[in-house]
């Protein structure tokens, strides 16, 4: 009994161990979504919806944008939307933007309208 009672801290230690081990060596890593980034060439809110308003751009870091919030300026989409076309289909689904705001709210940046 003396024995045991030795033990069994030693082996609570051990099972407590092994379970943080199992665990952490587990997490999955978060998955990175691959983007792309589109310009919005208008000061015209009312093209916000319109793809060929916009210009696909590589990098979004030299691209100076007016400051403001009343339109987007620089959108940050999925990769696979990498044509005008699909982007109009993107920005006229009502389901994701019910109104031009959400548009605008999404913008990685956004700019001052005339």
């Amino acid at each position: 009994m003396k024995n045991l009672k030795i033990k069994l801290p030693f082996l609570a230690l051990l099972l407590g161990l092994g379970i943080i081990f199992t665990q952490s060596a587990f997490t999955v890593a978060p998955v990175k979504r691959a983007v792309t980034y589109w310009f919005f060439n208008s000061s015209d809110p009312s093209d916000i919806r319109v793809g060929t308003q916009y210009s696909h751009i590589i990098n979004p870091d030299p691209v100076s944008c007016p400051t403001g919030t009343d339109l987007p300026c620089v959108l940050e989409v999925d990769e696979s939307i990498d044509t005008q076309p699909e982007l109009n289909t993107y920005l006229n689904n009502m389901t994701t933007f019910p109104t031009d705001a959400n548009i605008t709210a999404s913008a990685l940046r956004k700019k001052l309208g005339d």
